[in-house]
């Protein structure tokens, strides 16, 4: 984490790379110093969820909030929330996460120019063919889309206009002020990007079945007002099995050359004692997740395109399951992990400098 700049955290993949368990890890580390980190910003949309784990089990889920951000305001007073001007909002959504996670609206600074996802967008997307490609249905891509247009193809409302918003007690603030003033008096900011590299529809698998926007380093800065010389590490969270959304009605996509594989398969591989079960749900459809084989070719594809300087590996455990849980100690004692962080290592020349074993906070190797 490089003090006084904007660092950020990308999943490298498809998404649920478990990039909140990598932030709030990072936020702990780092935000109760004197100090700390002072902001974690986001561009907010209701399509993805980020859950933080602590380490007595209980689970936090967000989707406007980044879930480090929650955690960060419990460790450091003066920390704020910052939700950048792409941000797509459903209020009623946000206002109960607000109450639910029991965070000060006073503390989440949200730009003017955030959209607001009205009913009509949840009405159009629900009508359309999306869910063949596995969209959340959030209204998401809908209210991007009559932005994009400037109202042409449909009513579009910013932040500002909104009176649920304003109901809210949100300080509405141009956001690049708020992160220049912070980052122009060296104080130090994560950002914590959703869905993942392998959605970016510029640079990712397949137009057909990414997201509506580019998801990458660079677009990150440009979305939130950051200028490039602010930029901090950018830690690449990955997993040794990347994940799709569910089919839902059509096809969702492949993964390149990997190949799609089972549960039961890596169950297999890792040695999961019997009864265990791993398969995975997603946090917003609740449908399970295909999985897939490491896809390589990708994998040099996000670090070309979006200079990862650190790697967090989460699903240790996927490789091996003798290491789940584990907080401390060589990785180099598991054979199969310690193989698998040295490939990334040699392939891509970033440095892993974290390792998951399991959904908590506290189950995390720091390799030395």
């Amino acid at each position: 984490m490089k003090r006084g700049k904007w660092n950020v955290v990308i999943g490298g993949q498809a998404g649920s790379e478990s990039k909140g368990k990598c932030a709030c890890y990072l936020v702990h580390k780092y935000g109760e110093l004197e100090d700390g980190i002072e902001a974690v910003s986001m561009t907010a949309s209701p399509n993805a969820g980020h859950t933080y784990v602590s380490d007595s089990g209980k689970k936090m889920v967000s989707y406007h909030l980044p879930i480090s951000g929650v955690v960060n305001l419990s460790l450091n007073r003066r920390a704020i929330i910052v939700l950048g001007p792409a941000s797509l909002i459903n209020p009623t959504i946000l206002a109960k996460e607000i109450h639910d996670l029991g965070v000060d609206p006073d503390r989440v600074f949200l730009d003017p120019r955030a959209s607001i996802i009205t009913t009509e967008c949840l009405e159009s997307e629900c009508l359309s063919s999306l869910s063949d490609i596995g969209s959340t249905l959030q209204g998401v891509g809908e209210a991007r889309m009559r932005k994009m247009m400037r109202g042409h193809k449909g009513r579009t409302v910013q932040a500002k206009d909104s009176s649920a918003i304003h109901l809210l007690g949100l300080r509405l603030r141009h956001t690049d002020e708020v992160l220049y003033n912070l980052l122009h008096t060296e104080h130090t900011i994560l950002h914590e990007m959703t869905q993942g590299f392998d959605l970016d529809l510029e640079h990712g698998i397949s137009p057909l079945h990414c997201t509506s926007k580019m998801i990458n380093t660079a677009m990150g800065m440009a979305e939130m007002g950051v200028a490039p010389a602010f930029l901090g590490d950018v830690w690449g969270v990955i997993r040794p099995y990347p994940i799709r959304v569910s089919n839902r009605t059509g096809y969702s996509g492949g993964y390149e050359e990997a190949e799609e594989i089972s549960w039961d398969t890596i169950a297999t591989r890792a040695g999961v004692p019997d009864g265990v079960k791993i398969a995975e749900i997603t946090t917003t459809t609740k449908l399970p997740r295909r999985v897939f084989e490491f896809s390589w070719e990708r994998f040099m594809k996000f670090v070309r395109v979006c200079g990862p300087t650190r790697l967090c590996l989460q699903f240790g455990n996927y490789l091996d399951w003798e290491i789940a849980g584990e907080k401390e100690g060589l990785f180099l004692a598991y054979p199969k992990v310690g193989n698998f962080v040295l490939e990334l290592e040699k392939r891509s020349g970033v440095p892993v400098s974290l390792v998951g074993t399991g959904p908590k906070n506290c189950e995390m190797i720091e390799p030395s």
